[in-house]
């Protein structure tokens, strides 16, 4: 981020989201050691087991997701608050009819989601 003119904020309704996979838009907000995606995904999306090195938490800000972890299902519906360590596997899918709203909150920032592919477990649907 050095040497690029920073945006410090930014009007959720002023933004353009790209679609990355089926059903999956986003918006990336990031910051050299931590990194925040918005995302709308749609009903029936599984977002696949996966784990990463980075330190995730989040907001589910409108709608109701299945998460599962440690083998453990645990349904939340909006607004809730997760959080997940470093390397645990984890997958989520959206429930119910209308999109979920989610702020995701990395560290450190996840690189791979700065490439126009999105990782593979991105785009599975039920």
């Amino acid at each position: 981020m050095e040497g690029i003119a920073m945006e410090y904020f930014q009007e959720l309704g002023n933004m353009t989201l790209d679609l990355i996979a089926p059903g999956i838009r986003r918006f990336i907000f990031t910051l050299n050691q931590v990194m925040s995606i918005y995302f709308e995904i749609d009903p029936g999306v599984v977002v696949g087991q996966h784990s990463h090195a980075h330190e995730q938490m989040g907001i589910l800000i409108k709608g109701k997701m299945k998460w599962r972890i440690q083998g453990k299902e645990t349904i939340l519906k909006a607004p809730a608050l997760y959080r997940i360590p470093s390397q645990e596997p984890h997958e989520a899918q959206i429930l119910g009819e209308e999109p979920a709203i989610v702020l995701d909150i990395f560290s450190p920032i996840r690189e791979d989601f700065l490439k126009k592919e999105p990782p593979q477990y991105l785009t599975q649907k039920s």
